[in-house]
């Protein structure tokens, strides 16, 4: 799957077994090149993207 910030197709999906993330449902995913954490979640009528951790800052 393609980096919704960088679009970098080095994304590793992250094993995640807490209440309110399912890795069937809405894997979440880390992106190898700028270090974004997301997931698509999938109940409404279109997939929406959650971030849940900001791509790092280049200096």
């Amino acid at each position: 799957m393609k980096c919704p910030n960088c679009g970098s197709r080095s994304a590793v999906e992250v094993d995640m077994h807490s209440g309110g993330f399912s890795s069937e449902e809405s894997p979440v995913k880390e992106c190898a090149a700028c270090g974004l954490v997301w997931r698509i979640k999938t109940g409404g009528d279109k997939p929406e993207i959650d971030i849940i951790k900001p791509a790092n800052k280049k200096n």
